[in-house]
């Protein structure tokens, strides 16, 4: 099987192509094989270990719904945009996507209706409307900061005290390897990690209410392997903020643990994690701290 990586060049093709190296020296004997696309040309000519390819990223979507080749979950907008990546991946649990998944107001409610209150994880409550006026409350005359917006998602404000992502992996038998960090973020990524212990409260909500929403559902945004971010409010309450089916951009930091997604897209025992462990639960790392160990699997 080869494994296609869209976006191939971000920080989650990045962490994709080390959980591939890493799987790969277990597993030496596999055919297992690693396809990096991505739409700017130039990246094509970035040299590559064995085992993985770089092309562009319409040449390597050819290839989906041909024997061998599967979509790795990595991405966050070509399955998205992309219909005819759509339903050659339709059939795999791993890879698919309903539309629904990125429209987070549809998101929203369908989760707030699923999980309810009691999941260990609250929904912001999301207004069932896209196109919107936003007007000053009070002390405004005329159209002075009249705002009008459209294909908006409306929700109500949190009062974030702390951030999270959470990476999941669902194995064959249905039980979830949850890996959870607390993160500071800068332009998007992870700047500062804190990995947060297999016992942490947030590890059992996540439990909780993904058990919640699947129950309730055969949509597959918490099946296979997916992502959420979670933030925490002073008053130590969790909310959702949003999911996608795919692994975070940053979930490299998580292969010290035995997190490896290629283990439940191959079938493959779980990796056992690094001993002596090189980083400890609930201090602060850079992200760079975990780069410069990752010779330590590779």
């Amino acid at each position: 099987m080869k494994y296609i990586v869209f976006e191939a060049g971000s920080r989650a093709g990045f962490s994709a192509e080390m959980f591939y190296r890493a799987w790969k020296k277990r597993h030496p004997e596999s055919d297992c094989g690693l396809i990096m696309a991505d739409s700017d040309t130039t990246f094509a000519q970035v040299p590559a270990p064995a085992g993985v390819e770089r092309e562009n990223d319409k040449t390597a979507g050819a290839l989906l719904g041909t024997a061998g080749y599967r979509a790795f979950p990595g991405d966050e907008l070509t399955r998205q945009r992309d219909g005819r990546i759509q339903e050659a991946i339709a059939k795999d649990v791993m890879a698919a996507v309903e539309p629904w998944f990125y429209e987070k107001a549809t998101v929203n409610r369908t989760l707030e209706r699923l999980a309810g209150a009691d999941a260990g994880i609250r929904v912001p409550r999301t207004f069932d409307f896209e196109n919107v006026c936003v007007k000053p409350n009070s002390q405004s005359a005329g159209s002075r900061g009249v705002e009008f917006k459209t294909g908006m998602c409306v929700s109500e404000l949190i009062d974030i005290a702390r951030e999270y992502v959470v990476d999941v992996l669902e194995r064959g038998d249905g039980t979830l390897d949850i890996y959870a960090r607390e993160t500071k973020l800068r332009c998007g990524y992870d700047k500062l990690v804190r990995l947060l212990p297999k016992n942490d409260r947030l590890v059992e909500a996540v439990r909780s209410f993904v058990a919640a929403v699947n129950s309730g559902t055969d949509a597959t945004l918490f099946r296979g392997v997916f992502h959420l971010q979670i933030a925490e409010n002073p008053q130590g309450e969790y909310y959702f903020i949003e999911a996608s089916k795919r692994i975070s951009g940053s979930a490299v930091v998580n292969i010290f643990r035995g997190f490896n997604p290629f283990d439940v897209l191959e079938g493959t025992e779980a990796q056992a994690p690094v001993e002596p462990a090189p980083f400890e639960d609930g201090r602060w790392y850079r992200f760079e701290d975990f780069v410069a160990e990752l010779p330590r699997v590779l």
